[in-house]
């Protein structure tokens, strides 16, 4: 399957370029990459993919800077990479460094060490940090194997938390009471400075998946470090 029909069947322009690389670079969705015949960043270095994700992400910059920037209750570009660790840490979760220390990705996450009071649990949390000073520039999460209706409640009630702090989305495609997940939903974000996707879309024999992710887009220090 092409790079293209993916991005398709992630929501749309708007939504495909920056799900595309933090869904399909997860290690839960590694099958998916073989399949489409492998990951286009094999083999780069943590400076090649930071430029080429730098590029990417310029067509879903906004023209105006974000209020606020909600990143599952991380501050971006303020929160160490040392921080991250004390929390994972101190949360007794399962973690692995990777990319040059860019990347940081735990598995089997409860919902509760992120959202007070949330039950269930992400399958994986990623946090990417900034080459120049390990600095965090992206969070994200991925469950899978969720049934429709339970995606369904997640995704909206991931929408009205970044609505009620950010106002009406750019996009957004809200699954309805009898959603059966054979399209994509989402909502996304996009500021001059900040980019933030929730969406939900069937994975063939993996039931529904949702991702979140909550990116910084500064153009002085906007390079990521998401692969």
């Amino acid at each position: 399957m092409g790079w293209l029909k993916w991005t398709v069947r992630l929501g749309g322009t708007a939504l495909g370029a920056t799900a595309l690389i933090g869904l399909l670079h997860m290690p839960v969705a590694r099958t998916l990459l073989a399949r489409i015949g492998g990951c286009p960043f094999a083999g780069a270095t943590p400076q090649e993919v930071e430029r080429a994700q730098d590029r990417a992400f310029q067509v879903l910059r906004g023209s105006s800077p974000a209020r606020h920037r909600p990143a599952m209750g991380f501050a971006l570009e303020t929160t160490t990479r040392k921080e991250i660790e004390r929390w994972t840490r101190a949360h007794g979760l399962s973690c692995e460094s990777s990319q040059g220390d860019t990347l940081v990705t735990c598995e089997r996450v409860p919902a509760g060490a992120l959202i007070p009071g949330a039950t269930g649990r992400f399958d994986q949390l990623a946090f990417g940090f900034r080459l120049a000073d390990h600095r965090l520039v992206n969070v994200s999460s991925l469950t899978i194997g969720l049934e429709p209706g339970a995606a369904a409640g997640l995704l909206t009630s991931a929408a009205s938390r970044l609505e009620a702090a950010l106002g009406a989305p750019a996009n957004k495609r809200l699954p309805p009471a009898d959603w059966d997940a054979q399209g994509p939903a989402y909502v996304a974000y996009r500021y001059s400075d900040y980019l933030a996707e929730v969406s939900a879309m069937n994975l063939p024999g993996r039931g529904v998946a949702l991702r979140e992710q909550y990116l910084s887009m500064r153009e002085e220090t906007g390079k990521q470090s998401t692969n």
